[in-house]
């Protein structure tokens, strides 16, 4: 097989083990709350320590694969959280999961962080809006394996649910066949003062949008099983969601379709609008709720997409690392606040209010794009 594809193929995989262990504590919400007598906020409380872990481990590793290579870096990332999420599983009360859970978030961080600093360096002289549209949809297929796994899980011990999660220990051979992406000559220090200097006024940009792009995702898609759980009963809200997740496997190749060089921002705002409408729609018309959660589900995966493109083609490749890292560990702090704030917001309010500042943090990204694309010209780092 071409080295580029193979070493394509090994960072979607790397994607896609992140993407399942990520999602997989949303799945164990619910019997989580029952097995620690948690309320919404508590079990809220344990995603944000899993983001906070995610964020410190974005800039850390991602800082240290600008000056170190990024294999030996995303090696260790895998390690790290399989390990650690496995070993949620033996948890014996809330501070060892929150322990677990901070372990298992700066790996994941790490291997996020690598997958997408990495590509445009793989990939070399393709098309990089078409390859990250392909390279998005790994992400989807993570998210339909737990969604399809969840009805079996969720019957069986927390404890089996949570070795599932160390399964990527099993692909770990693959990513030393990764090529090395040999680093630049540059340090962090200096990268660092390049980025709050020269691209300052993008960065700060971007890292509002990821804020909010992270805050929408795992505000909605942390609590979604939970909510569709309780209002359509185990069974059937659990089936629901396959589609729901299946959905962003789907997305990204369409986006692939119709993106270009010129037009990303400009699809960045439509559907970023377009996820904000139907999570408005989802939670006003509960008839609706399947249907709109699956148009969420397909116009949020893609604006994900659309801002990754934005921030790799904001930055050189000697500090692509750090500028994407940075922006993920910024960004996470939405992910932070957004599982807490959404269970604390179920809690005192219901599901409208919680749903409308999400429906909110989309419409910021799309108020955003326009200026983006004025700064990315500006900056011409790509």
């Amino acid at each position: 097989m071409d080295r580029v594809y193979r070493d394509f193929l090994i960072l979607g995989m790397l994607f896609s083990i992140t993407s399942f262990d990520t999602l997989l504590l949303g799945f164990a919400v619910p019997k989580i709350i029952v097995q620690y007598s948690l309320s919404k906020a508590q079990a809220g409380s344990l995603g944000t320590i899993l983001m906070i872990g995610v964020g410190i481990g974005a800039i850390v590793l991602g800082s240290l694969s600008d000056v170190l290579g990024r294999k030996n870096v995303i090696i260790f990332s895998v390690s790290l959280f399989s390990a650690s999420t496995g070993l949620l599983g033996f948890a014996e009360n809330f501070l060892s999961l929150a322990t677990f859970l901070f372990l298992s978030g700066f790996g994941l961080g790490g291997g996020l962080t690598l997958s997408i600093a990495s590509l445009p360096e793989v990939i070399r002289d393709k098309p990089l809006e078409k390859y990250m549209c392909y390279f998005e949809s790994f992400w989807g297929i993570g998210a339909l394996f737990v969604a399809s796994l969840s009805r079996v899980l969720l019957e069986k011990p927390l404890k089996d649910l949570f070795l599932v999660g160390a399964f990527p220990f099993l692909f770990l051979p693959i990513f030393f066949k990764l090529s090395e992406i040999k680093a630049e000559k540059s340090t962090i220090s200096g990268n660092l003062k390049e980025l709050l200097s020269k691209y300052r006024k993008i960065t700060v940009l971007l890292w509002i949008i990821w804020f909010c792009g992270v805050y929408t995702y795992y505000g909605i898609f942390l609590w979604l099983p939970e909510i569709m759980s309780s209002i359509a009963g185990f069974k059937s809200g659990y089936s629901s969601l396959i589609p729901v997740y299946g959905i962003q496997i789907i997305s990204p190749l369409f986006l692939s379709l119709i993106i270009r060089e010129d037009n990303t921002e400009k699809l960045l705002f439509l559907y970023s609008l377009a996820a904000a409408i139907f999570t408005l729609l989802a939670i006003l018309v509960r008839d609706f709720l399947v249907i709109g959660m699956f148009a969420t589900s397909f116009f949020s995966i893609g604006g994900w997409v659309l801002f990754i493109l934005s921030t790799q083609k904001s930055y050189p490749q000697k500090m692509r690392g750090i500028g994407v890292g940075s922006a993920a560990s910024v960004g996470r702090v939405g992910g932070i606040v957004a599982p807490y704030l959404t269970g604390l917001l179920l809690d005192a309010y219901g599901t409208l209010t919680a749903f409308s500042a999400i429906s909110l943090m989309f419409m910021v990204i799309a108020a955003l794009s326009f200026p983006l694309l004025k700064m990315r010209k500006e900056v011409g780092a790509y």
